[in-house]
């Protein structure tokens, strides 16, 4: 250890394993500690965490009774909290600093954060009787917490299942079967925590310097404020107590993480969980970064630092990376393995709403992994879709896109001039009306429902629907009744009444061109009526159940007002 001179000075080999409690740790020369520490004891130790370069307002609690202690003697009850006894969490910790604050980096198992972790959001604050001063959280959000539930348990069997292989220990069916319903990715693991610890000067901080590293004992009232992961650590909560109660009792819980084709649990998954439980508490380890002794507002500002200052990839770059989520893999692996999607180009980067135009035969990969999520399960994007909704579904989507690629100006520079496919709403549109008669509200006599879905899609490669700007029927929404009734008879029953129905769109004369409104959603459900009413009788569509019940909630509204 040097001081500021540059002189050596080593620590006495009779303080080795010093206990040392700081009220407060930031920036000063060593030279100053070392005074401090001479002050106390008549010669310069070896303290920690900072070595004695890095310490300010340093208590020294170093006594003979306690190196006694720290000799391994026997000790006294009163004793015990400051020997890191049960009073205290033994954390091995690594000094850092961030900008000129001191931090220290924790490795711990996620068994243990919980245990030490508090999360200052408003529920959690007003419950310990707290003000409004001490919130520095967002609220909760279960939903989220529940995906990422989902993310760790599905790390936790990839990693109970690489643990067999490498025994060479038999991996059943189960594991397997379950995995692929998670949706196996490459890789899993979750990012680091941020905390802070309040409140230092009124407790200190005690450290121990032991041959195998340092170590922080925490106090239990000592608490890990969490800045950044509090969905991370609910997420792993709902784990570990779900494999609990599967194990427990032996009965999937029905509301929970994943349920077999019964709720009762075989010899084979019971295997798995204990393995995926045992994993959780031997193999499941968290690092956090811990900021020393903030109050709320600058806990407030660090949170806002981390969630907000951070620039996030464009959704078609993060969909392009993801190899997990089962339709990206359906796209990346079957639909477009090359790039190319029955020759368009499939662009990674960029998006439509950055006011970049695509003027060769190109589609970003948000629009196109959107529209199969369409496809697949109903849904405007991919958040919450399982293996299952895909998995058996894959022919019937390759129908479509084949489909679609047989109409004119499908994959022809400048194409926007050409067809309305060229804009994505559209392409979303047909993925929404097929998949009414897949697995949607239409769906109920599957046998009936997909013999409709399938002569839906092959109207679409026969090119009974035109999809030219030259078709007026894209236009009926710009039209007044009377002139639709007149273009399109019968066609006022297939369409979202004008009193409630949201902007659709604009046609531009001098280019000869409709423009979808930027409201994908409602017009692509608009276009999906459109082509119902077009295939009426080829197909036998009725108009959209939902629409239907839109019609009579109106109707009955109307009804109430001639009444008063």
């Amino acid at each position: 250890m040097r001081g500021r001179t540059g002189e050596s000075r080593a620590a006495p080999s009779s303080f080795d394993v010093p206990i040392v409690r700081f009220s407060r740790i930031g920036l000063v020369e060593a030279d100053k500690f070392l005074c401090l520490a001479e002050k106390f004891i008549g010669q310069a130790v070896y303290f920690w965490p900072f070595k004695c370069v890095f310490i300010r307002q340093a208590e020294v609690c170093l006594s003979q009774r306690e190196l006694k202690m720290a000799e391994g003697k026997r000790y006294g009850l009163d004793q015990l909290r400051k020997t890191g006894g049960r009073g205290t969490v033994d954390l091995p910790v690594l000094s850092g600093f961030n900008m000129g604050n001191s931090t220290l980096n924790i490795t711990m198992p996620m068994g243990t954060f919980r245990e030490v972790a508090l999360v200052a959001n408003e529920a959690r604050m007003i419950a310990m009787g707290e003000g409004p001063e001490s919130i520095a959280q967002r609220q909760l959000l279960p939903d989220h917490a529940k995906k990422l539930a989902l993310y760790i348990l599905r790390g936790l069997l990839a990693g109970v299942k690489a643990k067999w292989l490498e025994e060479g220990k038999h991996v059943p069916d189960c594991l397997a079967d379950i995995l692929n319903e998670l949706g196996e990715g490459p890789y899993q693991a979750l990012q680091p925590f941020t905390a802070n610890i309040r409140n230092i000067q009124e407790g200190g901080l005690e450290f121990e310097d032991t041959a195998a590293g340092v170590i922080l004992h925490l106090h239990k009232l000592q608490k890990l404020f969490v800045v950044d992961g509090q969905h991370r650590l609910r997420a792993g909560e709902l784990v570990h107590d779900w494999l609990n109660t599967v194990l427990t009792n032996a009965k999937y819980p029905k509301k929970g993480l994943w349920i077999g084709e019964t709720q009762e649990v075989t010899s084979e998954e019971m295997e798995v969980w204990t393995a995926a439980l045992t994993q959780f508490g031997m193999a499941f380890t968290i690092d956090v970064t811990v900021h020393l002794d903030l109050d709320p507002e600058q806990e407030r500002q660090l949170f806002h630092d981390l969630n907000v200052l951070g620039k996030k990839p464009s959704s078609a770059q993060a969909l392009a990376f993801d190899a997990a989520n089962p339709v990206s893999k359906y796209v990346t692996d079957r639909l477009a393995p090359g790039g190319n999607v029955h020759g368009l180009r499939v662009i990674d980067a960029g998006h439509k709403k950055s006011g970049s135009k695509l003027d060769d035969a190109a589609i970003y990969r948000d629009d196109l992994v959107n529209t199969c999520a369409i496809l697949f399960r109903g849904a405007f994007n991919q958040s919450g879709i399982t293996p299952l909704d895909v998995i058996g579904s894959e022919d019937y989507a390759d129908a479509f896109w084949a489909a679609l690629a047989k109409q004119p100006h499908w994959s022809v520079p400048d194409r926007d001039k050409f067809t309305l496919l060229a804009q994505p709403t559209a392409v979303k549109a047909m993925a929404f009306l097929v998949r009414s008669f897949h697995n949607g509200e239409e769906a109920r006599d599957r046998e009936v429902a997909h013999a409709k879905r399938d002569a839906i899609i092959q109207a679409l490669a026969d090119g009974l629907v035109d999809f030219s700007y030259d078709n007026t029927l894209w236009r009926v929404y710009l039209m007044s009744q009377d002139e639709r009734s007149a273009a399109f008879p019968g066609i006022e029953a297939y369409i979202t009444p004008d009193t409630v129905r949201l902007p659709y769109g604009v046609w531009d004369d001098e280019a000869g061109r409709l423009q979808l409104g930027p409201n994908a959603r409602d017009i692509a459900r608009y276009l999906a009526d459109l082509v119902r009413y077009l295939l009426r009788d080829h197909v036998g569509l009725e108009p959209r159940p939902g629409l239907v019940s839109l019609k009579k909630k109106l109707a009955e509204a109307e009804a109430e007002k001639l009444k008063v």
